[in-house]
C-alpha cells in the first residue's frame, strides 16, 4: 500500500486508488487530464486524496456504462484472437505442398 502523508493530509497512489475504488488507471488518468480529479505528481508517481476520488466517482463515474464498455472490449479482444488464429491457420496452409521452380 503506497501512501504519502503530507501534514494532516493522507494521499494514496494511483495503484492504491485502483484497488480501493475499482476504477482503472486509464480512467483515473483521463479524469486527471480533464481536470475533474486533482492529483499531485512526485517523480513518476501520482498521488490522490481518497476523498477527491470518492467525490469524483459519485459525480462522474457510471459503473453501468463502465461495465458495458468492458464487455464490448472483451468481445472485441476475443474476435481479434479468433481472427489472428484463423489467419495463422490460413498462412500455414494445411494441405498445400511446397512449390518448386522447374528449370
Amino acid at each position: 500500500m503506497t501512501m504519502l502523508k503530507v501534514g494532516s493530509v493522507t494521499l494514496i497512489s494511483m495503484s492504491e486508488a485502483v484497488k480501493q475504488f475499482g476504477i482503472s488507471k486509464e480512467t483515473l488518468r483521463r479524469a486527471i487530464r480533464r481536470k475533474q480529479l486533482p492529483a499531485i505528481s512526485v517523480g513518476r508517481r501520482t498521488y490522490l486524496k481518497p476523498k477527491d476520488v470518492q467525490r469524483w466517482k459519485e459525480c462522474f463515474y457510471h459503473e453501468f456504462r463502465a461495465n458495458a464498455v468492458r464487455v464490448r472490449w472483451e468481445r472485441y479482444r476475443k474476435m481479434q484472437k479468433r481472427a489472428k488464429a484463423k489467419g495463422s491457420e490460413e498462412k500455414s496452409g494445411g494441405d498445400s505442398k511446397p512449390t518448386t521452380l522447374a528449370q
